[in-house]
């Protein structure tokens, strides 16, 4: 009698995360299933074990079927599981420029802000795109303007949603600046040694039954009207494969990067599994202009999110080459005015559709 009720839990069992996983692919039609969709990596590892076990207690249809649903499941998420490994740095010229950014969840309630700053400049990256800002996160942030003097920020409603951006590199002046509080978005152009490239910072509020689909019909008009080149980075709440992350790069005619890994987990879970066993959500988004040539996670900080490092090149026709540009980094205690350049701190005016 004990074995029928765990052969019938089995079978129970492995036709429901069958479920959870095709229906996933639907989630453009359900914000439901799209909820369901974001384990889609590890029901489908847990499936192709109890594929197994079904077909050991032979019940091979069921078996079958069961390792069909994981497999089509593992088939579309190994690219982003997967941490790159491989790099594209030897398919350019040694002359073109290279560049990086940093994308950061910090942590809203963080009281170690310390180990985040160190990262930051230890990484030393062009720019870098912040989520959960708080005012004393703001506060913290700007005791970087020796390295990074522009910088921007978007407030939402909730002070503790706040997204931000850093760079090194001058935002260009006149272009349009976005602040979608809301939709928890900015961007800024940011020059690139003379070429301008839109940078973007994301913070999307969690699947159904939160608000992130919400948010991304809110944000679809603005995606679209963004310049080229685009680099986007944020934390997305949402697996690269969800079906919210889709509309979202198709809206604004941009990619998902791949390669990235796993960057949060709960805290129960130590840091060094969540790197394997978390889920994706820090994700890193571009126009076809942009030609990403690493992707790394590095140490963690006080966040539950680890950062993401992006080294990409901006292959513009040769003719077009733009020619490599120091920018200065000053000692901590210079003066913007004595170092020739004004401090400059924008932030970009409420927009809110």
């Amino acid at each position: 009698m004990r074995l029928r009720r765990f052969d019938r839990l089995l079978v129970a069992g492995a036709f429901a995360l069958a479920f959870g996983i095709v229906g996933g692919f639907f989630g453009h039609a359900l914000p439901l299933l799209d909820t369901l969709g974001q384990f889609r990596a590890h029901g489908s590892a847990v499936l192709v074990i109890l594929a197994v076990v079904l077909t050991i207690r032979r019940f091979h249809a069921a078996g079958f079927a069961a390792l069909l649903a994981a497999g089509l499941g593992l088939y579309t998420v190994w690219p982003f599981m997967i941490p790159l490994s491989q790099t594209a740095e030897g398919t350019l010229p040694p002359s073109m420029p290279r560049y990086r950014l940093l994308q950061m969840n910090v942590r809203y309630d963080s009281n170690d802000k310390s180990k985040a700053l160190d990262r930051i400049r230890q990484l030393d990256p062009d720019v870098v795109t912040v989520e959960e800002m708080t005012p004393g996160w703001e506060k913290a942030l700007r005791s970087l303007s020796d390295r990074y003097p522009y910088q921007s920020y978007c407030a939402p409603p909730e002070r503790w949603g706040d997204v931000a951006i850093l760079s090194r590199r001058p935002f260009v002046e006149g272009a349009r600046e976005t602040c979608l509080p809301r939709a928890g978005f900015e961007a800024r152009v940011v020059d690139f040694d003379g070429h301008p490239v839109t940078v973007g910072s994301q913070h999307l509020r969690w699947p159904w039954p939160g608000r992130q689909w919400r948010q991304v019909d809110a944000i679809a008009e603005g995606l679209a009207a963004l310049t080229t080149p685009a680099i986007i980075g944020g934390d997305f709440n949402a697996a690269p494969w969800s079906a919210s992350v889709a509309a979202y790069a198709a809206a604004g005619g941009l990619r998902i990067v791949a390669g990235i890994g796993p960057t949060w987990g709960p805290n129960w879970l130590p840091s060094w599994l969540a790197r394997w066993a978390g889920l994706p959500i820090d994700n890193v988004l571009v126009s076809r202009e942009i030609l990403i040539l690493s992707v790394s996670r590095p140490e963690a900080t006080s966040s539950d999110h680890l950062p993401v490092l992006v080294t990409f090149a901006i292959p513009f026709p040769k003719a077009a080459e733009p020619e490599v540009q120091s920018v200065e980094r000053r000692p901590s205690g210079t003066s913007d005015a004595s170092a020739g350049s004004p401090p400059k701190r924008a932030v970009a005016p409420h927009i809110v559709w």
